[in-house]
């Protein structure tokens, strides 16, 4: 999943860099945005219980105030950090036909902030940025058939899967800080604003929170099918959620 995620990333950031450089008009120079793989690795408590790194999307952009070197912006990322996945039968009558049952705890980031860079030309910078939201963690569980696996859904009106349902959520506040670099994208050539590689490290301090990890043995147990209907049992840890994230991307 992961290398046919990132297989698809590169395509999409190559048709966005290929339609930046043919355009003639330049972009205002006060607005810019990034769109990026992340990168997030648990910190302090939340590493003891979280051992693995989360990998997903961020999504930044922001408005420079004229020519000053500040500016303000909103960044949205989204990481996923533990995965459970098994095969059960459709029917307590028969084996032959399966469904995949995929359970995913995933952190979903919204935080404004102020950023102050500097220009080393108009195209190459650094920057530090102060930042302050509200992270969101979810667990949630979807069925699927094969073809719904494979991606081959049929009617463009048929949804990815059969059915989905949280099954546990939590939220905490957050803040921290970042620095980044924007460089141009080497071989590039054009007039005006010219697209950009972003790279940018970030400290969040989360608050505490109850969350669920898919992917840990026993934070989901299942019972004995022939005991009797099956029931779950979630078993959640609670600790503050501090990410070091690292996310590297194109932009404007």
């Amino acid at each position: 999943m992961i290398k046919n995620f990132i297989y698809k990333f590169t395509i999409f950031s190559s048709l966005c860099c290929l339609s930046f450089s043919q355009t003639s008009r330049p972009f205002d120079d006060n607005i810019y945005g990034s769109f990026s793989l992340l990168i997030a690795k648990p910190q302090g408590d939340f590493s003891n219980h979280v051992t693995n790194n989360g990998y997903g999307l961020d999504i930044d952009g922001g408005y420079r105030f004229g020519s000053s070197p500040f500016a303000i912006g909103l960044n949205l990322a989204f990481t996923t950090y533990g995965k459970l996945e098994r095969k059960i039968p459709f029917s307590y009558f028969s084996d032959m036909v399966k469904l995949t049952e995929t359970t995913e705890s995933k952190i979903i980031i919204l935080d404004p902030y102020l950023k102050a860079s500097l220009y080393l030309t108009r195209n190459v910078s650094l920057y530090l940025k102060g930042f302050g939201g509200y992270q969101f963690l979810n667990t949630s569980t979807t069925l699927k058939n094969d073809d719904q696996v494979e991606g081959n859904r049929g009617d463009d009106t048929d949804k990815p899967y059969i059915a989905k349902s949280d099954v546990f959520k939590d939220g905490a506040f957050n803040y921290g800080f970042g620095v980044g670099m924007r460089f141009p994208i080497p071989f590039m050539n054009g007039k005006g604003k010219k697209p950009v590689i972003n790279i940018e490290c970030k400290w969040s301090t989360g608050g505490e929170a109850e969350y669920l990890n898919a992917g840990k043995e026993g934070s989901i147990v299942f019972s004995n099918p022939t005991d009797g209907p099956v029931t779950t049992s979630y078993f959640p840890e609670k600790s503050k959620t501090d990410l070091f994230n690292i996310s590297i991307g194109v932009g404007i």
